[in-house]
């Protein structure tokens, strides 16, 4: 394990909390106002012969990302700034009293109150909004993992494929009968619609979104965390103070220049 000393993890520290925070403002824009790229689309279309293939009725808008993705590049990318900050409450509270972090019944092990403190800022920061936009896909679809390996190794999942018929109206003009025809009478003409197939179309829907319960889920471990912090917090602040005589030294030397 590589040695780093007090005085260069303080000189990270700064650098590493603002990209910390501008990675989560990032995610929470992410989240919040381009949603498009956990959403993907195929329009498939398929002209009947003797009318003119449509192009524009073709498309495939792939899934850019999955929310899993992210917060995967989130925890591997906030792993520089979480030792930092949490190595130098460590090193600065070395012998101090602790108290038991435990979450759902597993204790995750002893901290400093100066380590716990730390974890209840960034858990009351800018997270609980983050985990709120997360996205979602829609429930008035029924979704299930992708068939394809492609879409399946990333957890995208999918409608059922949708295949209809392409119709388009066509109309036209004919004389209706004349029961006394008369040459010097215009013969009454009439409008005549008929619907006719032209093509076969396919849609299917694609998404790297959350489901509304894994969403949900997210939020109560954020909770539990938080509350399982606070609780640590409140043991290790409950330790009994050891006096110090540290105050009245320097102002005995100040005021009196003893020593």
């Amino acid at each position: 394990m590589k040695i780093v000393k007090l005085s260069v993890a303080l000189a990270l520290r700064e650098r590493s909390e603002k990209e910390f925070k501008n990675m989560v403002d990032d995610m929470f824009t992410k989240f919040k106002t381009k949603q498009t790229l956990f959403k993907g689309e195929r329009k498939t279309y398929i002209a009947k012969e003797g009318y003119l293939d449509e192009p524009s009725k073709r498309n495939f808008v792939n899934v850019a990302s999955t929310v899993s993705e992210q917060l995967e590049w989130m925890n591997n990318n906030s792993k520089n700034y979480l030792n930092t900050v949490f190595n130098i409450e460590k090193t600065n509270a070395s012998g101090t009293v602790k108290g038991s972090l435990v979450v759902e019944g597993t204790k995750v092990g002893e901290y400093s109150s100066l380590e716990l403190l730390r974890l209840k800022s960034i858990l009351e920061g800018k997270l609980r909004d983050l985990y709120k936009e997360i996205p979602v896909r829609s429930e008035q679809a029924i979704w299930t993992l992708a068939e394809e390996e492609a879409f399946r190794a990333k957890g995208i999942f999918s409608t059922a494929l949708e295949t209809g018929d392409a119709k388009t109206t066509i109309k036209e003009q004919y004389i209706l009968p004349d029961p006394h025809p008369d040459k010097n009478r215009q013969p009454m003409v009439a409008d005549k619609s008929t619907q006719v197939l032209i093509g076969t179309y396919t849609t299917q829907q694609f998404s790297g979104e959350f489901s509304m319960y894994q969403r949900a889920e997210l939020l109560v471990r954020y909770e539990k965390m938080l509350q399982a912090t606070i609780t640590a917090l409140e043991e290790a602040n409950n330790a009994e103070i050891i006096s110090s005589d540290l105050g009245d030294k320097v102002f005995n030397y100040l005021h009196a220049g003893k020593l």
